[in-house]
């Protein structure tokens, strides 16, 4: 079944039956420019962050649909410190829905022998960052499921954000909370309401239900254009953009005028859209 058949049904019961959604995130790690007992201590990162994932509910009410998600971490360097060995590292995660980050600034410790615990009493710069963007892509899953659904997820980041601005680690937090911010602004928010209307419109147009994805496609345009209008530049755009643009240009395929705009407000896929330019 389809994520846009998934979507639907879930539209359609108005979110009266909420159970059993988790993450279902693989992991790899990239350490191979370390020596051999740096790659050892390394060995099994990778399949205990798997576990710390995909064996936790991260959300109380949820769906019955799986959000996979690719994970990417790249260890830099190492550098031992007096009680620890602090890590380097870049991390990137995406989902199937197009929830992309890419984090170039990580620093943590890691003991190989000790387990990753969600149950902590003092912040963990490790499992944090694990936590942060489990919250960053559920908030935007959830968002495509009703309006503004993710909000309680993104609150949650940004308490993590909190917390590791003012840890001993605050390296790079700085950065992910202003992330944040631009997500949650004003200013994003008409993207955020239509997304829902955008899974909709895709899985009506699958249906062969031209007329009513013409419909909720329509929404689609108008809340990309409110966000454009009111900040051209906006990083949260330019990543909805990058995941589905061949998508957006199959729902207006036809549309002329649309088709046009929407060549300038994404220059960087304008021959995808005037592939679906009126033929003459």
């Amino acid at each position: 079944m389809s994520k846009y058949i998934i979507i639907s049904v879930l539209l359609f019961f108005s979110f009266s039956i909420l159970n059993g959604q988790v993450l279902n995130v693989t992991v790899s790690v990239d350490y191979a420019h370390l020596n051999d007992d740096q790659q050892e201590d390394l060995s099994n990162l990778a399949e205990k962050v798997e576990q710390y994932y995909n064996n936790y509910e991260w959300v109380e009410d949820e769906y019955e649909a799986d959000v996979n998600c690719n994970v990417k971490i790249i260890i830099e360097t190492v550098q031992k410190k007096t009680f620890e060995k602090l890590y380097k590292a870049q991390f990137l995660i995406s989902s199937s829905s197009g929830e992309n980050f890419y984090d170039k600034i990580w620093e943590f410790p890691y003991e190989p022998s000790s387990p990753l615990n969600h149950y902590k009493g003092q912040f963990d710069p490790l499992t944090h960052l694990l936590d942060f963007y489990a919250y960053m892509v559920l908030a935007g899953e959830l968002d495509t499921y009703g309006l503004l659904l993710g909000t309680p997820l993104y609150d949650k980041a940004l308490d993590i954000a909190s917390q590791g601005l003012l840890s001993q680690y605050p390296r790079g937090w700085s950065q992910r909370n202003e992330e944040l911010q631009k997500i949650t602004h004003i200013r994003t928010r008409p993207l955020r309401e239509v997304k829902p209307d955008f899974f909709e419109a895709l899985y009506l147009y699958d249906e062969g239900k031209y007329a009513e994805a013409s419909k909720s496609a329509a929404k689609v345009y108008e809340g990309i254009k409110k966000v454009y209008n009111s900040q051209p530049n906006n990083r949260y755009l330019r990543i909805f953009f990058e995941a589905h643009y061949k998508e957006i240009a199959m729902l207006f395929e036809g549309k002329l005028d649309i088709l046009e705009s929407l060549v300038d407000i994404d220059s960087k896929h304008r021959e995808t859209y005037r592939q679906y330019l009126p033929k003459n």
